[in-house]
């Protein structure tokens, strides 16, 4: 009987890279923005190029630059000043002059401008004091500030997302304090406010009753409670 050799060829199969092209840069930031808001965008890419950047009827802070392999490029881009969805155009080169154009979609709305103006009428100063901006039931927005005895501050938020239906809409004003009692007139912590806006796609041209600012004022009084003298003893037994 013959033995029968097992004879096992190994092949190597080389495997090489698909080379990196321009092709494979882009563009990413955000995809809702309000009407001249100015928000960061990034460039991706696997190797370096060059970019170049646009968007028709707005601006790039910084319009042709690199972009490194290793780290991504930010650019600050301004959003046109009419609603509607816009696109941000970036072009990618390598050294070999390939040349990849990559687009970027924002839809760009008008937004609405909530305006709270706050007083301290109290004679001591507010530090950290919380307000936030509730929009029929949902909070949009929250900050603190800082005032002293006597201040008034305007604190400002615009708010684009989500863009809201026509209609009746409640916009809410909510003061709190942790180390003090902070009160308005009526002895809430709280203001609202009611308005419309007409029915539009992306535009707040048609305002009913002519609303293009929702103002609330707010006069806060700052109240300081000193504690009361002979606390815990009967009322029979407390001295005079």
């Amino acid at each position: 009987m013959i033995p029968l050799s097992l004879v096992i060829v190994l092949m190597a199969v080389i495997m090489t890279a698909a080379p990196v092209s321009a092709s494979d840069a882009y563009v990413e930031g955000p995809i809702v923005l309000g009407t001249g808001e100015t928000a960061s965008f990034h460039l991706y890419s696997p190797e370096a190029v060059t970019y170049s950047a646009s968007i028709p009827g707005g601006s790039v802070d910084v319009p042709y630059g690199i972009v490194d392999g290793d780290v991504y490029a930010e650019i600050n881009v301004t959003m046109p000043s009419t609603p509607g969805r816009h696109w941000l155009t970036v072009r990618f080169t390598q050294d070999d002059g390939t040349v990849s154009v990559n687009k970027w979609y924002p839809d760009v709305y008008e937004g609405y401008t909530f305006t709270a103006t706050i007083r301290n009428g109290g004679n001591m100063s507010v530090n950290g004091m919380p307000v936030s901006f509730i929009l029929d039931g949902q909070l949009i927005n929250s900050t603190t500030v800082d005032m002293a005895a006597g201040e008034e501050i305007t604190v400002e938020y615009r708010h684009v997302i989500p863009p809201l239906s026509g209609g009746r809409h409640t916009i809410t004003v909510l003061i709190e304090s942790e180390d003090g009692v902070v009160l308005s007139p009526s002895g809430s912590t709280r203001m609202n406010t009611v308005f419309y806006i007409g029915q539009s796609d992306s535009s707040l041209a048609n305002w009913l009753l002519g609303i293009t600012l929702v103002v609330i004022s707010i006069a806060l009084v700052w109240v300081y409670r000193k504690p009361k003298r002979n606390l815990g003893r009967p009322r029979g037994r407390r001295r005079h």
